[in-house]
């Protein structure tokens, strides 16, 4: 096996695994988000007093964005449904709970700080950029009707030709 043999199984692996790869980090962080906004919405009024408490406005409000970034947008993200409105959902929420609660904690998580919810902002920033990919409700909705119901076979890549 020479080195070109090489980089082209390498090359079809990345092909197959990377929207896997996607959909796995994609749902993980739909998880997060549903966890913590279903936790504010039994927590509601607690939730509704800490707002207060840092200042939010009208955090009878602000509670109900909050909830519906989180749980609305984990929700659409899990799934990949309507996924760039659901990531701005997540990328909001996050944004305005780094600088509320985390900026002034540092970076580093053990303190409070906004790392975490800065991973899961840029995590839904990216899924913003791209969409739900390969394996969402977006692209069963985005497939082009055939009329049988059967996906349409994609041509192998000419034999020596790089992907």
């Amino acid at each position: 096996m020479n080195v070109t043999d090489l980089t082209d199984k390498w090359t079809a692996f990345r092909a197959r695994t990377s929207e896997l790869a996607l959909t796995l980090l994609r749902v993980t962080i739909g998880v997060i988000m549903i966890a913590h906004g279903w936790d504010k919405l039994q927590g509601i009024d607690a939730w509704t007093a800490n707002l207060a408490g840092m200042g939010i406005p009208f955090p009878e409000i602000s509670v109900w964005l909050a909830i519906a970034g989180e749980l609305l947008g984990g929700i659409g993200l899990a799934i990949g449904l309507f996924t760039p409105i659901a990531a701005l959902g997540v990328f909001f929420s996050m944004s305005v709970a780094i600088v509320s609660a985390h900026l002034d904690n540092g970076l580093m998580a053990r303190d409070g700080g906004f790392e975490y919810p800065l991973t899961l902002m840029m995590g839904a920033l990216f899924f913003f950029a791209r969409g739900g990919g390969r394996y969402s409700v977006d692209a069963i909705i985005d497939e082009p009707e055939r009329g049988d119901g059967v996906e349409a076979p994609s041509a192998p890549p000419a034999v020596g030709a790089r992907a």
